[in-house]
């Protein structure tokens, strides 16, 4: 049984050898894959709101756009009522200008019809009294009606001036309640233009803020990305850092066998000892060796199976001896088919078996795909001899 702990530590130094070191840098990897995930996705969704706020932009431009066009068109029709007002304004001042002259003109009729009745009463007061008592021009004019001396075109002078007079009043009437109507359009227009002012300033203040968050986002998306940028370009140096330390354990693992080939070229070669263990079973059906024993001085043989994942069989019968979880290669589980032959199946998944249990020849014992660095499809398989003190690896594809 000594023999079988000194094999079990032979068997799992080369895993454990640079386990920390590997596990480490391909935990970093992970972790710097998620984040720049994260930052990508983070800039996916800065990108997505900065679309959103160009549409927002749009629609705020155009609606600024339009209230712009409606403000122009207002302080147009208010230009064109203040120029109708002032034209009417004119117009009445004139129409005030010859209500004046009329009545100028009336006046200086009434004078000389007063003239007229005085000479006339000095003639006959009594007659020609009741003129002198008249108290406006159309009482005079109907006492005067029957006064013989007055002179015809007199009197219809001044009833064409009259009558002028009074539609100079009615002109003049129309055009101050169209100058009210107008002047209160006016007042109207100006209300609109400062609501539209109003609304046209809460719109720029409302573009300038989307403005600035587009600015934010564009600058968050810059700074995204070249967080992104610097992860990937920290994966990569990972990336070879891990290469680098899978060469530098290759390397070791080779000086290794190397001596260890130096010490058992020296003594006897080991065979499988068949009538212990009878011939051993193909572990995975279906499959085929990829990489042979000994090819690039592997002490295991490479078998791929046909699909991913797939089951793998005890190759005879045994006890399981041990089963370890490394993180770049999965789990491994060694099973003990006599005193000094054991078999070893690296890159599986949780194994269905566990320490102590007896297995028999094809059970299976679990499935590919746990390891980090070998594929879902391949599996190590190696065989392991103890014999007089040595420990060798042997090629198992001779003993199929």
């Amino acid at each position: 049984m000594k023999h079988l702990f000194v094999l079990l530590l032979l068997l799992n130094a080369p895993l454990a050898w640079g386990q920390t070191s590997l596990q480490e840098l391909d935990e970093a990897l992970r972790e710097a894959e998620m984040l720049r995930q994260q930052r990508i996705e983070a800039a996916l969704e800065a990108e997505a709101r900065l679309k959103q706020l160009g549409i927002e932009v749009q629609r705020k431009r155009r609606e600024l756009e339009a209230v712009a066009r409606d403000i122009t068109r207002l302080e147009r029709e208010k230009r064109m009522i203040e120029r109708s007002i002032e034209g009417l304004q004119s117009q009445i001042a004139q129409a005030e200008n010859e209500i004046a002259g009329i009545e100028v003109k009336l006046g200086t009729l009434k004078g000389r019809m007063i003239r007229l009745v005085e000479k006339l009463y000095r003639e006959r007061a009594g007659r020609y009294l009741p003129l002198l008592r008249s108290q406006s021009l159309a009482e005079l004019l109907m006492r005067a009606g029957w006064v013989q001396y007055l002179g015809a075109s007199d009197v219809r002078l001044v009833e064409i001036l009259t009558a002028l007079v009074r539609e100079l009043h009615a002109a003049r009437a129309r055009l101050v309640g169209l100058v009210e109507q107008l002047t209160r359009k006016k007042s109207e227009r100006e209300a609109r233009i400062a609501a539209l002012e109003a609304k046209r300033r809460r719109y720029r203040a409302v573009l300038e803020e989307l403005r600035q968050k587009q600015a934010v986002e564009q600058v968050r998306i810059v700074e995204l990305n070249k967080a992104a940028e610097e992860l990937e370009r920290q994966m990569q140096e990972l990336a070879a850092r891990m290469e680098a330390e899978k060469r530098r354990l290759a390397a070791e693992r080779r000086q290794r066998e190397a001596e260890a080939h130096a010490v058992g070229r020296t003594t006897i070669t080991f065979d499988i000892p068949r009538e212990l263990v009878g011939q051993l079973l193909f572990p995975i059906p279906g499959g085929r060796i990829v990489t042979p024993f000994g090819q690039a001085d592997n002490t295991w043989q490479v078998i791929k199976a046909d699909q991913n994942y797939a089951p793998v069989r005890a190759a005879a019968n045994g006890q399981v001896f041990a089963t370890a979880f490394y993180a770049n290669y999965g789990w491994t589980v060694l099973i003990l088919h006599a005193d000094n032959l054991l078999t070893r199946y690296t890159n599986l998944q949780e194994p269905l078996v566990r320490t102590g249990d007896l297995v028999q020849q094809g059970q299976i014992i679990g499935y590919l795909g746990g390891s980090a660095i070998i594929p879902p499809d391949e599996m190590w398989f190696s065989v392991i001899l103890s014999q007089r003190g040595q420990l060798v690896a042997v090629d198992p594809a001779k003993y199929y």
